[in-house]
């Protein structure tokens, strides 16, 4: 079996970080792998969390990295660096990873190897029901991808790239990391419907497994909650909130396409005007934006006229 690199990305979160890396460290008892830990927690919880892992950093299963910035999104691109896996299994510091979830992915891989492969889902149960997604609730369902998804019994491609996930390092690193992938907001029903829209612009595909399950707890806690409404790349916590909302905007489909947006995703909540909003836009995602051009298989545009995934999603 390959290495395989879990990585957390935790802020402030105390409540289930132990309970997140110890799934992870049974689930690699009989894998190669490693658990890696960045953790960009405000100081006064710096100690807490150093405190929490001490056994874990100890016995050799885990490696706790500081990243010194308030995005969370700029923790998981760190992690991704250090990884030294050849696979990256990403989660939350508040899930626990089931049994054979990480395996079953690495056994997608190895039935598949040479298929142009981006994220591979790994089914999740959502238990809680958040304030943030009134229609997220507790499924007994051990298929289940989230309420926004449907059951799934066979391998299929999705358009979401959901949490959990496995990504191999060298795509990873191919389609420029998860830049505005992060931007959750614009995923979930908002004016981009495809969360994982970034692998097919570069040619890959998304799958969802149906083996494995994870179980979500809770919101994020309310210490970092401030941080997540930002969720892209670049030096963005000094921005204001809807600066990930515009920036995943311009980033895919340009100044046009954020300017025929701005009133239909209500992005007047956060700016003063479409012209505020490109302006940070452009500040924040226009390194991004241009690379992408550059290295892209085909257009924004074309992708959603001519989705390569079902009409039922």
């Amino acid at each position: 079996m390959p290495k395989v690199s879990v990585i957390i990305a935790n802020k402030n979160d105390l409540q289930m970080l132990l309970v997140t890396v110890l799934s992870a460290v049974e689930e690699l008892k009989h894998l190669d792998g490693e658990v890696v830990v960045v953790d960009n927690s405000d100081a006064e919880y710096i100690e807490c969390v150093q405190s929490i892992l001490s056994g874990q950093i100890k016995d050799g299963t885990t490696r706790l990295i500081r990243q010194d910035h308030c995005s969370g999104a700029a923790a998981m691109e760190r992690a991704a660096q250090e990884a030294q896996g050849e696979y990256i299994f990403y989660t939350d510091s508040h899930t626990i990873i089931g049994q054979g979830t990480i395996r079953a992915c690495l056994d997608f891989y190895d039935r598949h190897q040479g298929e142009p492969i981006g994220f591979v889902h790994a089914p999740i149960q959502w238990a809680h029901n958040s304030s943030k997604a009134r229609k997220v609730s507790f499924r007994l369902h051990r298929n289940c991808l989230g309420s926004w998804g449907k059951m799934i019994d066979k391998e299929m491609k999705i358009t979401w790239k959901g949490m959990p996930h496995m990504i191999k390092k060298e795509v990873y690193h191919k389609i420029g990391g998860y830049g505005c992938l992060a931007e959750h907001f614009v995923g979930w029903g908002g004016l981009i419907p495809y969360l994982g829209i970034k692998p097919f612009l570069f040619g890959y595909e998304n799958w969802g497994i149906p083996d494995g399950v994870s179980y979500h707890f809770g919101e994020y806690p309310k210490p970092c909650r401030s941080y997540v409404k930002y969720r892209v790349y670049g030096r963005h916590g000094d921005y204001q909130a809807g600066t990930g909302h515009a920036v995943a905007a311009y980033v895919y489909g340009g100044e046009q396409f954020l300017r025929d947006n701005f009133e239909i995703t209500k992005m007047e909540r956060y700016f003063a005007d479409v012209e505020q909003a490109l302006k940070i836009a452009k500040e924040v995602g226009e390194k991004e934006r241009q690379w992408i051009l550059t290295n892209q298989k085909i257009s924004f545009e074309e992708l959603l006229e001519n989705p390569p995934w079902g009409k039922d999603f």
